[in-house]
């Protein structure tokens, strides 16, 4: 995520179906062909208001793509997909909205559920589809799971997470992610103001069908780990990156550098719910001294293959110090490919340029697809093939890449 949660997202999400090229239209007209995906895209205005844009569009070789004729759906929110439904939550009510795309593009509501009852006041980041009739949503403010039925928008039950709560810490619960039918929570705290960041990695594992909780895995020996990527034997990795290289930012600021941890690879056994205590790399023994700036993330989960963004300091321009968020704006940071193993090893992709810190990166058939921006204002996006570890642009689009969702026909 490109946001402290401090200012974290003030999401407007937009539903269209529009795109710049072959397929383009008015607003709520037809597409020229059936649509294939939904693409999101954050504009960020430089008073740091954001709104997301989403769109239906007929092919990736259609952009460019703008957000001109997107069609506003009031309210801030997040986004989940599956099939052909997609479900907003809205961050100024805790109501999930279900909608489905027609074959020319429009979009129909046709399903509401409000989770008022847990306490929350609005939708969180964290959120996941299990399967057609299981999804999980984390709150960090109650700090619980709720468990409930995308097919009938109903709720199932909650799994309270109060261990999850740190005194003088907001938490952040936006990485959560589903494989094999479970769900694992990562805990990351921040005292935005007070410039701290809890200084360890927290990966809680839920069994939703069960409605309860397997373990939790704790290890200080790097900060604020984000989403599991597993590889084929089931070992499940995380990466301590300090929050986006915040509490490394934090101790530059005071400078004292050299007392922040290096961010680092830990793991889970297969079965496990405790870090081994024998695995352990920092980030810059594999990268030749460069620190992590972004999460791991994978085009396929189970495959030990991850992708995340490192941090190039010589980049930065004079004037601009890695401190504060503003150099996270700076193409500064390049993607890297790391093959999680025994020992790990880590190269840069190629075919990538430097870029801003933007939003995740999406997976679609086997290939990520990530936006790199090189001013925050416009993206290209590039599909990476994780075999060949070669990136190639396949289109550019305004703002930055929030997220690319493949529909099923």
């Amino acid at each position: 995520m490109f946001v402290k949660l401090g200012l974290f997202v003030s999401i407007v999400v937009w539903l269209a179906a529009c795109s710049e090229g072959e397929a383009n239209n008015e607003a709520g007209s037809p597409l020229a062909g059936q649509p294939r995906y939904v693409l999101g895209s954050v504009v960020i205005e430089p008073d740091d208001n954001r709104t997301t844009y989403v769109q239906a569009i007929t092919s990736l070789e259609d952009g460019p793509f703008t957000n001109r004729n997107a069609i506003e759906l009031p309210g801030n929110g997040t986004l989940l997909a599956r099939g052909r439904q997609f479900y907003v939550g809205h961050t100024e009510e805790p109501t999930w909205s279900r909608y489905s795309v027609g074959d020319d593009g429009k979009l129909e509501k046709t399903g509401e559920m409000s989770l008022m009852n847990t306490g929350a006041a609005s939708i969180d980041y964290g959120n996941v589809i299990i399967d057609d009739e299981t999804a999980v949503s984390v709150f960090s403010e109650p700090a619980v799971a709720v468990v409930w039925d995308p097919s009938t928008m109903e709720i199932r039950g909650e799994i309270p997470l109060p261990f999850l709560e740190r005194d003088g810490y907001a938490l952040e619960v936006w990485t959560t992610v589903t494989h094999d039918g479970l769900v694992y929570i990562p805990g990351r705290w921040a005292d935005w103001d007070g410039e701290r960041i809890y200084p360890g990695v927290s990966l809680t594992i839920l069994d939703p069908k069960e409605m309860k909780i397997l373990g939790t895995a704790e290890d200080d020996r790097c900060a604020s780990g984000g989403r599991p990527v597993f590889d084929e034997a089931g070992y499940a990795y995380v990466m301590g990156d300090g929050r986006n290289y915040s509490i490394q930012a934090f101790a530059n600021a005071r400078g004292e550098a050299d007392t922040a941890p290096d961010n680092c690879l830990l793991r889970i056994a297969p079965g496990q719910t405790d870090f081994e205590a024998d695995y352990y790399y920092t980030i810059p023994s594999l990268t030749d001294g460069k620190q992590s700036i972004t999460e791991l993330d994978t085009a396929v989960q189970g495959s030990g293959v991850a992708f995340a963004k490192m941090f190039y300091p010589e980049k930065l321009p004079e004037g601009v110090e890695p401190f504060g968020f503003d150099f996270w704006e700076v193409p500064a940071h390049k993607l890297w490919k790391i093959k999680l193993a025994d020992p790990p090893t880590a190269e840069e992709v190629d075919d990538i340029p430097f870029a801003a810190i933007g939003f995740d990166s999406h997976a679609i058939g086997g290939r990520l697809y990530s936006g790199e921006s090189p001013d925050g204002q416009d993206s290209e996006i590039y599909e990476i093939d994780p075999e060949t570890n070669h990136a190639e642009k396949v289109f550019d689009m305004k703002g930055y890449f929030y997220g690319l969702y493949e529909i099923e026909p």
